[in-house]
C-alpha cells in the first residue's frame, strides 16, 4: 500500500514538474519572440524613416535600376514589418519562425560577402537606417545574437485562427501600399505630381558670364547641380547622381556644382566629403542671383549642351535614364 502511495506520488511530482517547466519554457519563447519581433518592427520603421538613403545604398551595388530599387527598397521592408508584427502577436508563429530565421541567415551571409562582390560603403550596412549606424561587423553581431535567441524560440507554442491567414495578407498588403504612397518612389511620384521647374536662364547665363567659369560650364555636355550645402535634399541628389556615373562608368568631370556665395569653402568640401563622394568643380552665385534663377527651390539640376540648357531636373525627377542618356557619346 505504502508503494503503490509512493509510485502515485512521484508521478503526480514529475508531472507537476514537467508543467512547471512547459509554462517557464512557454514564458521564455514568449518573450524571445515578442523581443525577436520588436527588433524587426524597429528595423523597418528606422529603415523606412530613411529610405531615400537606404534606396541609395541598394543601388550602390550596381543590381538594380533606380526604380526597381526604389520599389525592391520598399517591399523588403514591409516584410519586415509585418514578420516582426506577427511574431510579436502570435500569429502564424511556425511560418513566421523560420521566415526570421532565413531572413537572419540570409543577412548574414550577404554581410560575410559584401566587400567581395560588391564596392560598397560597410560603415553603415543600413540595418537601423542612419538613427542606429551599424557596420559591416556590428551587423554580423547583431544578427549572430538574434540568430541566438532565436533558438530559445519555440515554434510549437503556436495558435492558429482561421481569420490569421486573412490578417496576415491585409497587413502585408495594406503595408506596402502605404509606403508606397506615404514616401513614394521617385517614379511613382512624378507621375501623380508632375511637377513642373522653372527657373530663370538668362539670369543663370548671366551669372555665370561673371563667375569666370563661363568656359568650362559650357564645354560639350555638362550637368550643372545648383546646391544649398546645407540642403539634404542637395546631398542625396549630389550622391545619387555619383553612383549613377560610378554604375555607368560615365565620366564624373562632365558634372559641375554651383553654391551660393558667403558658402565657406571647407563647408562645401564637407558637402561632398560628408556623403564620400569626390569633390566637383564649382563656383559660387550670388544669394539673390541664385534664388532668382532657381526660385527658391533646391537642388536645381541643368543639362547643358555647350551652353544651351536642354533640359532641367531637380532630385525627385533626376532620372537614371535621364542621365545616362544625356551623357552618352
Amino acid at each position: 500500500m505504502n508503494f503503490l502511495y509512493y509510485t502515485i506520488t512521484k508521478n503526480i511530482y514529475f508531472c507537476l514538474i514537467k508543467i512547471n517547466m512547459n509554462i517557464y519554457n512557454q514564458y521564455i519563447s514568449a518573450i524571445l519572440r515578442i523581443f525577436v519581433g520588436l527588433a524587426f518592427v524597429a528595423s523597418a520603421i528606422l529603415k523606412y524613416i530613411s529610405v531615400d538613403l537606404f534606396d541609395l545604398y541598394v543601388f550602390e551595388h550596381n543590381l538594380f535600376s533606380v526604380s526597381v530599387t526604389e520599389t525592391l527598397t520598399r517591399l523588403l521592408i514591409t516584410a519586415e514589418l509585418v514578420l516582426g508584427i506577427l511574431f510579436v502577436f502570435n500569429i502564424h508563429v511556425r511560418l513566421v519562425y523560420y521566415c526570421v530565421m532565413f531572413f537572419l541567415a540570409g543577412f548574414t551571409l550577404y554581410l560575410f560577402l559584401l566587400p567581395y562582390f560588391f564596392e560598397v560603403d560597410i560603415t553603415n550596412c543600413h540595418c537601423y537606417g542612419t538613427t542606429i549606424v551599424l557596420s559591416r561587423g556590428e551587423s554580423i553581431g547583431k544578427n549572430v545574437a538574434l540568430f541566438l535567441l532565436m533558438i530559445f524560440v519555440s515554434p510549437k507554442f503556436s495558435t492558429s485562427k482561421k481569420w490569421h491567414k486573412w490578417v496576415s495578407i491585409t497587413l502585408g498588403a495594406v503595408t506596402f501600399i502605404v509606403f508606397m504612397v506615404i514616401n513614394a518612389p521617385n517614379y511613382l511620384y512624378t507621375v501623380i505630381h508632375k511637377e513642373k521647374i522653372q527657373i530663370d536662364i538668362s539670369v543663370y547665363e548671366s551669372a555665370l558670364l561673371h563667375s569666370g567659369k563661363e568656359a568650362e560650364f559650357t564645354d560639350g555636355k555638362q550637368i550643372i547641380c545648383l546646391y544649398s550645402a546645407g540642403c539634404r535634399f542637395c546631398k542625396h541628389a549630389a550622391l545619387k547622381l555619383h553612383l549613377i556615373l560610378k554604375n555607368h562608368q560615365l565620366p564624373e568631370d562632365h558634372v559641375k556644382a554651383v553654391f551660393w556665395s558667403g558658402t565657406p569653402d571647407s563647408l562645401i568640401n564637407h558637402f561632398f566629403t560628408d556623403q564620400k563622394i569626390p569633390i566637383l568643380e564649382y563656383t559660387t552665385f550670388r544669394v539673390d542671383t541664385f534664388l532668382n534663377i532657381t526660385g527658391g527651390s533646391m537642388p536645381v539640376i541643368l543639362f547643358s549642351d555647350n551652353g544651351t540648357i536642354v533640359q532641367q531636373a531637380n532630385y525627385i525627377t533626376l532620372s537614371e535614364q535621364k542621365v545616362v542618356d544625356f551623357l552618352h557619346f
